[in-house]
């Protein structure tokens, strides 16, 4: 889930922007084998973008993690604690 956004610059037809991301990952249920608790993470996008005549199409893409709150990678619980 997008948290925030920087354009870094934009200039001509090139715009380069970093999105801030929230990410809440894990595997659980009666049918599943492995059982992974939830846990937060947080990444960061960063996309050159560049416009055509169809518009803003993406022509890189760089993940890189964090950064990351102080409650980052707390643990929620299994299916039934939720």
């Amino acid at each position: 889930m997008p948290a925030g956004t920087t354009v870094r610059s934009c200039a001509g037809s090139t715009a380069d922007v970093s999105v801030w991301c929230s990410t809440l990952f894990g595997l659980t249920g009666e049918t599943t084998a492995e059982k992974i608790p939830l846990t937060t993470g947080w990444l960061t996008m960063t996309m050159t973008l560049r416009w055509t005549e169809d518009g803003w199409k993406l022509a890189d893409f760089q993940q890189t993690d964090g950064p990351k709150p102080t409650d980052a990678g707390a643990k929620f619980g299994t299916a039934p604690q939720l």
